[in-house]
Order: structure tokens, then sequence, then C-alpha cells
């Protein structure tokens, strides 16, 4: 009896561990699913409660930028204006850049002092509850992505704090140059 309470024991043992093997591997599969197939889409409103839908954008390059208005790896980018600087230097190319903030520690008014104070010529786009942000896999502020017609081209940091390298500035000149991103993930910080 003490053998056959040991076998059953141990096949219920193994029995969960491949289920939760199984589980992984499916999660694993859902999450590379997601991050592959195109029609990611949003639509969200900005700050004066404007709806801005990606479908407005066809055939159009959009960046979607994560931010935090307390952020301490989103206010150096603010504060020497990198961001706002890049997103300025392509809106006569066609290149739709917004803020998105998927916080619930944001709110309007913050936000509006937030683009007061540095200087925020593009819209910010609220998803305080999140919604958006999970869809996209957004982790981390600034975590940005490149999206064309609901596809992402380039997902990551916004740059390399070490070598000073735009990763977002590089994806998307190279997407106007009509070559493929080189470098199409990088790691979000923040």
């Amino acid at each position: 009896m003490k053998t056959m309470s040991k076998f059953l024991l141990l096949a219920l043992v193994l029995s969960l561990g491949a289920g939760a093997g199984f589980l992984q591997a499916d999660e694993k599969t859902q999450d590379s699913a997601k991050k592959e197939v195109p029609g990611l889409s949003f639509e969200l409103k900005d700050l004066d409660g404007k709806t801005f839908k990606s479908s407005d954008y066809k055939d159009k390059l959009i960046v979607l930028e994560w931010t935090e208005s307390a952020c301490p790896a989103v206010i150096p980018l603010y504060k020497t204006k990198k961001v706002q600087n890049l997103a300025a230097s392509y809106k006569d190319k066609g290149v739709q850049w917004f803020s998105v903030c998927s916080t619930k520690n944001n709110n309007i008014a913050t936000l509006k002092k937030f683009s007061k104070q540095y200087g925020v010529e593009h819209k910010i786009l609220t998803d305080f509850n999140g919604t958006v942000g999970k869809k996209f896999g957004a982790k981390r502020t600034p975590h940005c992505f490149v999206i064309k017609n609901g596809k992402v081209l380039y997902q990551g940091a916004f740059d390399n704090r070490r070598s000073g390298e735009n990763y977002v500035k590089k994806a998307v000149d190279e997407i106007l140059a009509g070559k493929e991103v080189s470098t199409p993930r990088t790691k979000p910080y923040g």
C-alpha cells in the first residue's frame, strides 16, 4: 500500500508539473502571438478630451511613447527636451507622436502641469485604467512603440542611456528611408 501511495503521489506531482509547463508554454505562445500579429490599435483621449484613434492614421507611422509625469527615467528626457525635439522633428514628415500615460497615479491636471513645465507640444493621451498599455505590452516608462497600420515595427527603450544612441530615431529614420528596422526590439528601462 505504501508503494502504491508513493506512486500516486509521484504521478500527481509529475502531472502538476507537466500542467504548469503546459500553461507556461501556452502563455509564451500567446505572448509571442500577441506581439507578432498585426492589428494593434488604440482609441484614447488627449488632455482636452479630444479622441484620437490609430485608424485615423492609415499608412502613417505612429510613435507611442509611454510616459509618467513623476518617473525618474522620463523626467531627464523631458528636461533635456529629447522627446519634444524628436517628436517635433518628425511633424512635417507625416509621423504622429503620442505620449501615453497608463498610470492611475496621474490625472489630467498633473499631466497638463507636466506638459506646460516641459514645453510638450505633441499630444499626451490618457489611459489611466491601463487598457491600451496592457494591449500593447507596455511595461515601463519610457516604453516606446513605432507602429504602422497596427503592426509594431519597433518596441523598447527610447534610447541607450549609456551610449546616447536613440533607438526610436534610428527606427523611424530607417522606416522613412524604406529600410527594415535593424534593431526592432530593445529592453525598456525605467
